[in-house]
């Protein structure tokens, strides 16, 4: 029962803050009190809300969709637009009713439509069901309308006066006079004719987003400036009506819908005029029948950018927000941390075709052979501690290092080509008729072709359409075509023939090695002259990080003082990610595990929970024992930062990020090198180029399991064991 009158109370709240796109329960709450300025239209809406939730609920709707206020924030509009229209009484009641339930169809019917094409319905349900009623409000004679002059009919009429609110001083003041006509807008969304309404709104706006409230101001003036020079035949307080969609489009297209960015507020700017005139138009077509136009604008142009937006070839400029996060910040920030630690990220992951330490002996644009159409090549050898590919004498073939090494599949992928049956040479010798030598060559995408050549003869252990697995041991490293000593050539290319020109296509991940000193690479290059090696996992490492849906954790925390139980279980969700999940304090860490590394990608929930220190500890976690090995990344700005310095970032963020929290985590000590039994990570976080937030993580790995966590942050310390 209490989990039941939470889960109303949330649907409730987020149905208010949806209306701007938020889902910030503060911001719905503050609406929701702004609403009830005047009584009678705050009870019809949260009657509509209510009402609604039991038809959802009862009908088997998925239950996150209807707590985000997703099918409802429609109804609460038109419950508030009852209340503006209609006297009260029982007839009114049942009216209202209906209009919900009406409400509620066109929602759901509008989002089937509209969501095979990727574009939101906006207010188009709210809109339409309030036609419906006062066409038919006024064909049945309905006699519980309220008189004209207390609800809008018509585009130029406007809900209360202006000249009520604003004494001569203020009229002759155009700053003070938007300023009063901005809160009025802000009020009259909500059917609310007074500036408390509209101060309780703005206030509720800049604290779920500074972003939002700015991009508001930026369309309200925007669209004033547009209403002015083409001297519209409005009064200023038709304008007041108007300004409401220039203020939802701002904030639609400019950080909602959108990534906020420069490119952003200028498609705001832009969006100004087509606005105007979609208004305009409408007036003169709803005017006959003295309907009111509300938010109809705003949702045509809106949807008309968005369509146009997703029939792009190249998403340049304007960049469409893939996962909605719902404020402004959070998809800006999340599309910046995004694009710099995966921005390189390729669809299909390329690894190294071997195991052990190998020697890249010509690289891209290589000074032998990689040259024109085939510059993009690799090969590599193996060499000893004196950069020698053989031992003394080094007169037989048998004595080059790699010769008989494994070669392996660098992904998963189908082989469509292989030659064999051409000798390998002797040292010294080459065979410039069959340049190739015993070839291999993997399909792993249209397109995308990997090509393994100079392959031991007879020493295929696949067959054509074969289909291998990343890693899975192919042929051996041999001595046959163009090719004077033992070696590995790897290229990359777009069709199947064996003579095919190169590609230039990254690796995922690889380690280069400097007098023992190691470095991580991800998508990158290997260079000439390199020492390179295949990450191998430990397998402490990798069974301590290895999370399966239905997994759970019980630690016993002590933070200063206070000790108390944490639980933690793995769930996967309907997009197949998987995440972490407090019962404590309900929050989430979605985390991906690809073998290689371990890293997480969101955190949602409290920010003071061990949960979202063990994010940050274990943000970005290589999945092999390298002495001394620093993994780098960078953190999301927002939720490590608080105060003063989080709210000018948040400000000037579209145009610029001068926060960059750091990361770093290296495996520091081990009982044993190659086969440990107890493994310390030492992590930090940190504020990089600038002194701010500073906190040092250690987590204890033993008995293939996360044994401790501690948590060091100026004179605060946390300490989890584990005792599950």
């Amino acid at each position: 029962m209490k989990e039941d009158l939470r889960s109303l109370k949330n649907s409730i709240v987020s149905s208010y803050s949806q209306v701007f796109f938020s889902d910030n329960h503060w911001f719905g709450f503050l609406i929701l009190l702004a609403t009830f300025v005047d009584p009678h239209i705050g009870f019809s809406g949260l009657i509509s809300i209510i009402f609604s939730l039991i038809l959802l609920k009862s009908s088997g709707y998925n239950p996150a969709t209807i707590k985000c206020g997703y099918y409802t924030y429609n109804v609460l509009l038109t419950g508030l637009a009852m209340g503006a229209y209609f006297q009260f009484s029982i007839t009114y009641i049942i009216i209202l009713l209906i209009a919900t339930l009406l409400t509620l169809l066109l929602t759901i019917w509008l989002s089937s439509i509209t969501s095979r094409y990727k574009l939101p319905f906006l207010s188009l349900p709210f809109v339409l069901a309030i036609w419906i009623l006062l066409l038919n409000a006024k064909t049945l004679n309905i006699n519980i309308l309220k008189p004209d002059t207390e609800y809008t009919t018509g585009y130029w009429s406007y809900l209360g006066s202006l000249s009520e609110v604003l004494s001569g001083k203020l009229k002759s003041s155009l700053i003070l006079r938007l300023i009063f006509i901005y809160f009025k807008s802000l009020g009259s969304i909500f059917f609310q004719t007074n500036i408390i309404a509209g101060l309780l709104i703005a206030g509720g706006l800049l604290l779920y987003s500074r972003i939002a409230f700015f991009l508001s101001l930026t369309g309200f003036i925007c669209g004033y400036i547009f209403f002015t020079l083409t001297h519209a035949n409005m009064s200023t307080d038709a304008y007041t009506y108007s300004g409401i969609n220039y203020i939802f489009s701002a904030i639609a297209l400019g950080g909602f819908f959108l990534i906020p960015s420069a490119s952003s507020y200028l498609l705001v700017i832009l969006s100004t005029p087509v606005i105007g005139f979609i208004l305009i138009a409408s007036a003169r077509l709803v005017e006959p029948n003295s309907l009111p136009l509300y938010s109809l604008p705003f949702s045509l142009g809106v949807i008309m950018f968005i369509s146009a937006l997703n029939n792009r070839y190249t998403f340049k400029n304007f960049h469409q927000v893939q996962y909605q996060l719902y404020t402004p910040e959070k998809n800006l920030y999340a599309y910046h941390m995004y694009m710099e630690r995966f921005k390189k990220d390729t669809y299909i992951q390329l690894h190294l075709p071997f195991y052990g330490e190998w020697f890249v002996s010509q690289g891209h644009e290589g000074k032998l052979t990689h040259k024109g159409e085939w510059r993009f090549a690799l090969d590599f050898v193996v060499c000893d501690e004196h950069q020698k590919t053989f031992r003394y004498p080094g007169e037989k073939i048998t004595d080059f290092y790699c010769y008989s090494l494994p070669v392996t599949a660098p992904a998963d992928g189908l082989v469509v080509k292989i030659l064999d049956g051409i000798d390998d040479n002797e040292p010294g010798e080459v065979n410039l008729t069959e340049n190739w030598g015993n070839t291999i060559v993997i399909k792993h995408l249209d397109g995308l072709y990997s090509k393994l050549s100079h392959i031991k003869k007879d020493s295929f252990k696949v067959k054509e359409y074969d289909y291998v697995k990343k890693g899975d041991m192919l042929a051996l490293c041999g001595n046959s075509g163009r090719s004077p000593e033992p070696h590995i050539h790897f290229q990359l290319q777009t069709i199947a023939d064996i003579g095919a020109h190169t590609l230039k296509y990254p690796l995922s991940y690889y380690i280069t090695k400097r007098a023992n000193n190691y470095q991580l690479h991800s998508f990158d290059y290997p260079e000439e002259g390199e020492t390179i090696l295949r990450p191998v996992p430990s397998p402490l490492i990798q069974k301590a990080f290895h999370f399966i849906p239905g997994m759970k954790f019980i630690f016993d925390v002590t933070n200063n003082n206070n000790k108390y139980t944490v639980n933690w279980e793995v769930f996967t969700d309907s997009l197949n990610q998987s995440y972490l999940y407090c019962h404590l304090t309900g929050s989430t860490a979605y985390f991906t595990n690809n073998d290689t590394l371990f890293y997480f990608t969101t955190f949602k929930g409290d920010k003071n929970s061990l949960l979202y220190f063990f994010y940050l500890a274990a943000y970005k976690v290589l999945l092999s024992y390298y002495p001394d090995l620093i993994v780098h990344d960078q953190l999301n700005v927002d939720g490590y930062y608080n105060g003063f310095i989080k709210l000018v970032q948040d400000t000037i963020a579209p145009f610029y990020i001068f926060l960059k929290p750091a990361y770093t985590s290296v495996f520091t000590e081990a009982d044993n090198r190659h086969n440990p039994k107890v493994i310390m990570l030492v992590s930090k976080t940190w504020s990089a180029g600038m002194p701010g937030r500073e906190v040092n993580f250690v987590i204890e790995l033993s008995d293939n399991k996360i044994r401790r966590i501690i948590v060091k942050e100026n004179q605060s310390c946390i300490t989890a064991e584990n005792i599950s």
